[in-house]
């Protein structure tokens, strides 16, 4: 056991580790990738998106939804909410400035 410099013992039991949740692990990236393709194939095919559905698909949170629409409509989309919590695509733009 070792003395801190005030005198008491330092700890010798172990750090807790608790499991990391999806959007923190190594494959962060792949998780985020899926998530943008699912809103993607959903929007596409014109379907209405509900918050709920997205928390429900991949336990994420609110702001992590706004995040994702937020890097769809920097890629073009057109995309607005119908209903609370309930968002539709009106339209692609694909604006030429933007491709480098």
């Amino acid at each position: 056991m070792t003395n801190t410099r005030f005198g008491a013992p330092a700890s010798n039991t172990r750090a807790c580790r608790y499991a990391r949740p999806a959007y923190a692990s190594p494959g962060a990236l792949a998780f985020r990738l899926t998530r943008l393709v699912w809103l993607t194939a959903r929007f596409a095919r014109r379907e209405l998106v509900t918050i709920d559905d997205y928390r429900r698909r991949f336990g994420m949170s609110l702001r992590s939804f706004h995040r994702d629409v937020g890097v769809l409509r920097q890629a073009g989309f057109e995309i607005e909410p119908v209903m609370k919590y309930t968002y539709r695509m009106v339209c692609f733009t694909f604006d030429s400035d933007c491709a480098s």
